[in-house]
């Protein structure tokens, strides 16, 4: 369906735009006609009304007003060898009396020094063994002391609890993370002994109850991508809540070297045989595959590797094939693997 406008019409349409653009021109042209000392008369006005109004505003923060504010609180001296648990508010919604200057900043949070709440210095009424309750309603004055021409006339909450333990003090051990994956090493290299943390221990101190369950604390996760190199670095701990460090950061020293792989091909030796009975083993040597960093490759010509199987095994497990393992294994190898893990196995009488 269309619809058209007729040569009237649209004569009246364009003849309407036609007057508005006009009256909008007429209106510009007369504002900019407006005489120089007409301008300084309206500045001048507007002038006083600022004035009025700041004036205005300065006897108004004069006054005296009753409102609510929050206010941030800082709890100091607990009690002797006790330690905080759980939570506390952090602030503490107050009603209070003073001049609007002195609220406006309260308000505005401008430079607010917390208000310190003396906790040993109330009357702290017991709920249970450990758990203490304090009524602000009677501390208000105290607390008053410590604002500046600010006087509290209510403290929300009316009640504020604290539970307390034992406090302790425990020497852990500070046991290094890596985050190994298969890119932590570059080719060829791996760890090469144990790594060294200084300190290797730290004091802790905090609740009684959470203490006996740490023996030990650890570092925040060591990432390294293809280390090809003893490396020194700065660690982190791992913080535990409500528990105090003697420090927090340690030296850590990973020794990295290149390692080869080695196949050996050994004699197995039974054990525990009574002495009535032989025993061997079927195969009679095994292949063991192990890493070993090449500085450390000429140590085991001084202690080499014995492989062994158990004849306690047979009638502990009643198997017929007994688990290859080393008689002792040295920190200097790793990633052992034999073949095959297991072997059978002969017994005669003597």
């Amino acid at each position: 369906m269309f619809c058209t406008l007729d040569a009237v019409d649209l004569k009246t349409k364009t003849d309407n735009i036609t007057a508005f653009t006009v009256l909008l021109k007429e209106v510009v042209k007369r504002l900019s006609r407006i005489q120089l000392f007409q301008q300084r008369k309206l500045l001048t006005f507007l002038v006083f009304i600022l004035i009025s109004a700041a004036f205005w505003f300065v006897r108004s923060m004069g006054e005296v007003y009753e409102t609510e504010v929050t206010y941030p609180v800082q709890y100091i001296n607990f009690p002797d060898n006790k330690i905080l648990l759980g939570r506390v508010p952090e602030q503490l919604q107050l009603r209070v009396r003073a001049k609007g200057f002195r609220i406006l900043k309260s308000k505005l949070n401008l430079n607010l020094i917390p208000l310190k709440f003396n906790v040993s210095s109330f009357s702290l009424n017991t709920l249970g063994t450990d758990t203490f309750y304090v009524i602000t309603a009677t501390v208000k004055d105290i607390l008053s002391t410590e604002l500046d021409q600010i006087t509290i006339l209510d403290i929300s909450p009316d009640t504020l609890f604290f539970r307390f333990t034992d406090m302790a003090v425990k020497k852990v051990e500070v046991v290094p993370v890596l985050a190994l994956n298969d890119k932590f090493f570059q080719k060829q290299y791996m760890q090469n002994g144990n790594i060294a943390v200084s300190p290797d221990s730290i004091i802790i101190s905090g609740p009684k109850t959470v203490l006996e369950k740490i023996d030990r604390i650890l570092t925040e996760p060591i990432i390294f991508t293809n280390l090809s190199d003893t490396v020194q670095i700065q660690c982190n701990l791992s913080l535990i809540s409500t528990v105090t460090f003697s420090q927090h950061k340690v030296m850590v020293s990973i020794p990295v070297d290149r390692f080869t792989e080695v196949d050996e091909n050994l004699p197995v030796v039974p054990v525990n045989v009574p002495d009535s009975l032989n025993m061997i083993a079927i195969p009679g040597k095994v292949t063991i595959t192990y890493n070993i960093c090449l500085s450390n490759y000429n140590k085991l010509t001084k202690n080499p590797l014995i492989l062994q199987i158990d004849y306690n095994a047979v009638h502990e497990k009643q198997v017929n094939r007994l688990t290859v393992f080393l008689a002792d294994t040295p920190k200097i190898i790793s990633n052992i693997r034999f073949n095959p893990k297991e072997t059978e196995f002969l017994i005669t009488r003597k």
